[in-house]
């Protein structure tokens, strides 16, 4: 009789193997893994939160579920509002607190560009008002080809920038040193929508996907600054007609393109146009090490935490036959390679976005668009270099599998320490339940993390005198006709007393159903109740059944 239970048990265990493997087959294709550090955050509301026992609630569910830490936009707009050096932390510390009392880690993210205007942006945020008094608008903000001025972020050119952030993550770093034991790491801003690029593609400037953006250096202090770039280099101006083939007179003759697409079409192949590019992107892997060395200087003392930087995944017009690249480029991407040396010279994480969106569209017109390619080509060239990275997705994910698989899909494939998923809401409601989306999130990502189950701990009182006999615990996740060994928990004796504690592993979110079976002194199979108990093992915490035998 147990010969015809172990052959029963495993013949429905394989059974399930087979089909478990055929159907994480269908999800993650690639045949690397994640780094062993591999962690999973979710990005928290734009909104402030109004209801922190609410939000908690929230919280607790994201941990029962697997994930690791949340990320949090310190808006520089609401803490130093009021003028230069008043800060206000108020809000935050609640924010703080709470998430420790939830279990979860944090990610500060040290937002100091505005909100509004952007994708997905839901809340307006500018930057404190009093920071346009320092200087003058051409020497702080952006100007782009067409005249507009762009205000998401202070200009690098402005001198100033880094005193600015200093005292911003100054105040931070004595405010919150209590919180660096949830404190995971913290992300420092390099431009519009927390990421180090230019403005270059703002609807509120006319921009509509999938065109290629404008170019933001046409300030005084811009084309100063490119004036005083290329006279470094070449010394004379007759060594830049030499290797422009121009005819200038002077330095002051220099700037950057005015013609339009045809830069981005032809000028672009040129010296001038390699001179540019390199130029335009330099500005902003400057901007990277001031800020970088000014986060070091004063977070590692007091949080011991790494540091990271978001690089945003400008994907259209990538396979364009008429102007390659053009997107990436008025953006500030000229040279992958070069801007990741910066990440390593400044020892900084990287983030990388657009995982959850394929090629289907690469060598479609108008779009051309290829961030599967690109996410290969910047995630290899991070682990060649040795730069920690992760990812994120562009777009929230709503209700699309397939967006999750391709997350998965990347995550697994090119050594990623970690993701962050955009947003809380679209796998939380507001009073902490989760939605549809939890589900493949779970599945495709969260299960990705090393050691990634949730031990589950309950306890079976034994009603029924049958003091050192063997237990089987079988489990099934799906169709209750389908009892398996999958969850199969003995054989052990119980003990001289009437209970027995079990610790099951479940995958985050996941809920089992148990029937008990044991096998008496004569070799008999006896289901519990007759085989017609079922058992709900908890998702989290502790639980406790009562079990009583059929004699």
């Amino acid at each position: 009789m147990i010969g015809n239970f172990k052959r029963l048990g495993r013949k429905l265990f394989l059974t399930l193997l087979m089909a478990s493997l055929i159907f994480v087959s269908s999800i993650v294709t690639a045949n690397a893994s994640v780094a062993p550090n591999f962690k999973v955050f979710v990005m928290g509301p734009l909104e402030k939160v109004t209801d922190f026992n609410a939000f908690k609630n929230q919280l607790i569910t994201l941990k029962n579920n697997g994930v690791y830490g949340i990320t949090t936009d310190i808006w520089w707009g609401y803490v130093e509002n009021a003028g230069e050096n008043q800060f206000d932390w108020s809000y935050y510390k609640t924010y703080a607190d709470t998430v420790r009392a939830a279990g979860l880690k944090w990610v500060p993210i040290m937002s100091t560009h505005a909100c509004g205007g952007n994708v997905g942006d839901t809340v307006n945020i500018p930057i404190p008002s009093w920071v346009w008094t320092k200087d003058t608008q051409d020497n702080m903000q952006y100007k782009d080809e067409a005249g507009n001025w762009d205000n998401e972020a202070v200009s690098p050119w402005y001198s100033g920038l880094t005193q600015l952030y200093n005292e911003f993550y100054s105040s931070f770093a004595s405010n919150f040193s209590s919180y660096k034991d949830i404190i995971a790491k913290i992300y420092i801003s390099g431009g519009p929508s927390g990421e180090l690029r230019y403005p270059s593609y703002n609807p509120s400037h006319g921009w509509t996907y999938p065109g290629r953006g404008s170019l933001q250096c046409y300030s005084k202090a811009a084309i100063t600054s490119f004036q005083n770039a290329m006279k470094s280099k070449y010394g004379t101006i007759a060594a830049v007609n030499s290797a422009w083939g121009t005819s200038l007179t002077d330095f002051s003759q220099i700037s950057p393109p005015t013609d339009g697409d045809n830069f981005f079409t032809n000028g672009y192949k040129t010296t001038y146009g390699n001179d540019f590019l390199t130029w335009y992107q330099s500005v902003l892997t400057n901007e990277l090490a001031n800020i970088a060395s000014v986060a070091h200087s004063c977070f590692d003392p007091v949080f011991n935490a790494p540091i990271g930087a978001k690089i945003a995944g400008v994907h259209w017009l990538y396979n364009s036959p008429t102007m390659p690249h053009a997107a990436e480029y008025c953006a500030g991407y000229y040279n992958y390679s070069t801007l990741l040396d910066q990440f390593k010279a400044s020892n900084l994480a990287m983030t990388f976005t657009c995982l959850e969106m394929d090629d289907s569209n690469a060598y479609v017109s108008p779009y051309y668009s290829a961030p599967m390619t690109l996410v290969h080509y910047v995630a290899n060239l991070a682990n060649n270099k040795g730069i920690v990275h992760n990812g994120e997705n562009a777009l929230a994910i709503s209700n699309n599998n397939q967006a999750y698989v391709n997350c998965a899909n990347e995550l697994t494939g090119y050594n990623f320490s970690g993701f962050t998923l955009l947003r809380l809401s679209n796998i939380v409601n507001s009073y902490g339940s989760v939605t549809s989306e939890m589900a493949p999130f779970v599945i495709n990502i969260v299960t990705l993390t090393p050691n990634g189950t949730i031990p589950v701990t309950f306890t079976i009182n034994n009603a029924t005198t049958y003091y050192g006999q063997n237990i089987y615990i079988v489990g099934s996740t799906s169709d209750l006709g389908n009892w398996n060994t999958t969850y199969a928990r003995g054989p052990a004796s119980c003990p001289n007393y009437p209970t027995w504690t079990i610790t099951i592993n479940l995958l985050p979110g996941e809920q089992i159903q148990f029937k008990a079976v044991k096998i008496d002194s004569s070799g008999n199979i006896i289901w519990e109740g007759g085989s017609n108990h079922t058992y709900t093992v908890p998702t989290s915490g502790t639980g406790s059944v009562t079990i009583t035998w059929q004699n």
